[in-house]
């Protein structure tokens, strides 16, 4: 049976000249691809043997390839780990036991990051009122200058000791529903993971929730609030988990469980669920990019009543069209927020962020519950 070579995920940044491939896990080297190469490396799908990949490039391009020129092309891809093969998975197994046998994981950021949260610190916004929990993106934080800012603002006054993040595993899992099982290092400071709402949780999962470590390795939905976090006069410590189980029942399980522990600690919690809106445009696979107003707004009316469950439905019944990456991480927070006796949620901040080189836009959201 022939091979039939496969692409694993990657990052595309658009260039003048042509495409440079980035690789979220910091596995991977970045490579430039010319227009024509980035057209072969699409067709590597694992789906088509080399003889179909020829007679496809041949159709788009009117160019006449040699079996050794391509083989010799995946080949360099093998080399970078850029295949999804056995290679890739023994190198992410590696990867794993470096984070197992590691004190802490080290999240490094550059020095704008620094200077931008630094200028953060002397502002501040006019709500007098408690906060219990929010919604925060997760996009970059200098596109989102401003609700970023706003976010900090509100994070400073927070008294619980342990900020519980709920993310979106955007590359990688390999359980529906992980934790971070070790402390984080930002800029030289500790942060603390609660260990002992750790070892309880554990308990109640027939699944070991705290061995999906690769999943956690460059997952920004978590570092970003992890980053803000580390900035606080205040010590806090953090459970970083990230929610990838779709099904709503098993969804419920889930925050049951996650209940018991939280009200054994008797309040000491702050909850942020991490997640951007809608992806639509070339970039996220659409022909092009429109405006997704209408659906965020309708979505984020039902979240601001902890209606999660018509949330949920809203999304499953147009097949989550403009991609709202929160979906089922929102779902397990509400779930959370409600038995806790939340009713209602105030919207901060909604936006939208239009990249023109990609023809790509993308939504995200600040809403507080008191």
């Amino acid at each position: 049976m022939e091979e039939r070579p496969k692409l694993r995920y990657f990052d595309v940044i658009p260039d003048k000249r042509g495409f440079i491939v980035v690789d979220p896990f910091s596995i991977s080297k970045e490579m430039f691809f010319s227009r024509e190469s980035f057209l072969l490396l699409t067709l590597i799908d694992g789906k088509r043997t080399i003889s179909d990949i020829k007679s496809e490039f041949l159709k788009m391009t009117g160019i006449i390839l040699s079996n050794l020129e391509i083989i010799n092309f995946i080949k360099e891809l093998d080399r970078n780990y850029l295949l999804y093969n056995e290679r890739f998975l023994k190198k992410v197994n590696e990867e794993k036991e470096k984070m197992k046998s590691s004190e802490f994981k080290e999240i490094k950021i550059d020095n704008r990051l620094k200077e931008l949260i630094e200028f953060f610190k002397n502002k501040n916004l006019d709500i007098t009122k408690k906060i219990k929990a929010m919604i925060i993106p997760h996009i970059d934080p200098f596109v989102a200058r401003e609700t970023y800012q706003k976010f900090f603002s509100i994070l400073k006054n927070v008294r619980e000791k342990v900020i519980l993040i709920f993310g979106v595993p955007h590359f990688w899992f390999e359980v529906p529903f992980s934790l971070f099982p070790k402390n984080f290092k930002v800029n030289g400071k500790i942060i603390e993971t609660e260990i002992n709402f750790v070892n309880k949780i554990k308990e109640k999962f027939d699944y070991d929730i705290t061995s999906d470590y690769f999943s956690f390795k460059k997952e920004h939905s978590i570092e970003f609030p992890v980053i803000f976090t580390s900035f606080l006069e205040e010590d806090k410590k953090v459970l970083a988990f990230l929610v990838s189980e779709s099904n709503k029942e098993k969804l419920k399980e889930i925050a049951k469980k996650l209940l018991e522990v939280i009200k054994e600690f008797k309040g000491e919690f702050f909850f942020i669920s991490s997640i951007d809106l809608s992806h639509v445009g070339k970039k996220f696979g659409d022909e092009k990019s429109y405006d997704p107003e209408e659906i965020d707004i309708k979505y984020i009316d039902y979240l601001l009543n902890l209606e999660n469950e018509k949330a949920f439905d809203f999304l499953e019944k147009n097949e989550n069209i403009t991609k709202i990456d929160g979906k089922n991480t929102n779902f397990l927070f509400f779930e959370i927020l409600k038995d806790l006796g939340i009713k209602r949620g105030t919207l901060i901040d909604y936006k939208k962020y239009y990249e023109e080189l990609t023809d790509s836009l993308v939504s995200y959201s600040l809403i507080v519950f008191e």
